[in-house]
């Protein structure tokens, strides 16, 4: 019995320290006229608590638009709502140097707030980029970023000048590898434990 206990409170720590880490790839037209032939880019998102890390990557946007394509923003869904003077943006690397959020701004409303990925004419998410930067949230309550919309700007006439894009696949959250780490660990302790003589 006091086996399976250690055990059950092995893996309950496990799972309230664990980070998940999702990946989704974009290409769904939301609002707009044009969708492209394919894929043009994939989100990667991570958390531990309210710290979330996220990575975007532009595919050949050039070859799935045009050449003067970028993705200007993303918004975002969250529960409980979020306003963007609750957010804190650091460590931006990659393809843009300014990143900022902003309250509201997708497609037909509903949507909490935006990352704006970068500032003017020569801060832009271009083909074959990717950027990635941690956010952190000031609120009591666990944050839950429910849904993400891309959009492309830089588009010819004929393409509509921009679009929103949906995700196309979500695959499926995995632990990180601290994650991994710590159940392997418990799971060695569990095993010294039960072949430790009991003490009579």
């Amino acid at each position: 019995m006091r086996f399976f206990n250690s055990l059950i409170f092995s893996l309950a720590m496990m799972v309230s320290v664990s980070s998940h880490a999702a990946v989704e790839t974009y290409g769904e037209l939301l609002s707009g006229t044009y969708e492209p032939a394919s894929d043009f880019a994939s989100l990667s998102v991570s958390n531990t608590g309210n710290v979330y890390t996220f990575t975007l990557s532009a595919y050949d946007l050039n070859a799935l638009f045009t050449n003067k394509a970028f993705i200007g923003s993303i918004a975002v869904k969250a529960t409980p709502d979020v306003s963007a003077s609750n957010i804190t943006i650091s460590n931006i690397s990659g393809g843009v140097t300014s990143l900022t959020a902003g309250n509201g701004g997708g497609p037909g409303g509903g949507w909490d707030f935006r990352f704006v990925l970068g500032q003017g004419a020569n801060d832009r998410l271009l083909a074959n980029e990717s950027v990635t930067w941690t956010a952190t949230f000031a609120s009591a309550s666990q944050v839950n970023l429910d849904d993400y919309a891309l959009h492309v700007q830089g588009l010819t006439k004929a393409q509509g000048d921009s679009a929103w894009y949906l995700n196309s696949i979500v695959t499926t959250p995995v632990p990180e590898p601290a994650s991994w780490g710590m159940l392997l660990a418990g799971l060695v302790c569990l095993v010294a434990l039960k072949r430790r003589p009991a003490q009579a």
